[in-house]
């Protein structure tokens, strides 16, 4: 638990395990305050099968909550200037996915952000199921199944394992792949519960906060040597309403 940052009441609904075993849990990365987007999510479950699934609405702290009582202008969690109170917020939330992941040590763990997209939302399940097979049992951190910024495994990566979906990224900064280390963005990964342990007790899941979410993980895993894999083709996508990446707050602690 970290502290200060304790999980608070959230939206829970326990359906039961998966009848092939797979047992998955949701997370779902939701700021109350764009109503629009929990009814966009809630029919992205109920297509693609996943509301079937334990869903946890991760609904707390949100950019109000952070600026309450003067603590984002104090620079208590973070400076104003370096990262922008949204930022913060959706830091937060996922460490409280990371929270809600570790008190759920037996599960695997799925978090997305509340603007996903599903290309073939029938075959989700299914695709999910496969790609953690192809995962080393026991030997992995984070499994970003999202597209996050247009980011590929390279070509060549894929020439090497024709018919595998699984590749190995790694915590390494690398010019070949793209991006700015481990991270594929947030919209769609899956974190093992003894990393997410690890995170929670590391200084990069603590104010203040320097860096967006997405970079946070980047230099997370850099200093921890996380054993993160990518899927490609992706299984989801980000964009489901245009604003997403037009905000002043995302290019604010996005512009590397």
């Amino acid at each position: 638990m970290v502290a200060g940052l304790g999980m608070r009441e959230s939206d829970v609904s326990l359906p039961g395990s998966d009848a092939r075993g797979f047992r998955l849990g949701v997370q779902v990365i939701h700021y109350t305050g764009l109503a629009e987007r929990r009814p966009h999510v809630e029919r992205v479950l109920e297509e693609t099968g996943l509301n079937g699934c334990p869903v946890r609405w991760v609904a707390e702290w949100d950019k109000e909550a952070v600026l309450e009582g003067g603590r984002y202008e104090r620079g208590e969690w973070g400076k104003p200037g370096e990262i922008a109170a949204g930022s913060v917020s959706l830091i937060l939330k996922h460490v409280s996915a990371w929270q809600a992941v570790v008190a759920d040590p037996e599960g695997w763990h799925l978090i997305l952000e509340d603007d996903v997209l599903v290309p073939e939302p029938s075959r989700l399940m299914a695709d999910l199921e496969a790609v953690t097979r192809e995962l080393p049992e026991g030997g992995w951190d984070l499994l970003f199944v999202g597209l996050g910024c247009g980011l590929h495994v390279p070509w060549w990566r894929r020439l090497l394992r024709p018919g595998k979906r699984v590749f190995w990224r790694g915590w390494r900064r690398g010019h070949l792949w793209g991006g700015g280390g481990c991270s594929r963005c947030t919209e769609a990964y899956l974190i093992h519960p003894a990393f997410a342990e690890r995170l929670l007790e590391s200084r990069h899941a603590k104010p203040p906060f320097r860096r967006a979410i997405d970079w946070l993980l980047n230099e997370a895993g850099e200093a921890m040597q996380a054993r993160a894999y990518w899927v490609e083709p992706a299984l989801v996508t980000q964009g489901a309403f245009e604003s997403w990446m037009a905000n002043d707050e995302w290019r604010m602690t996005n512009d590397e």
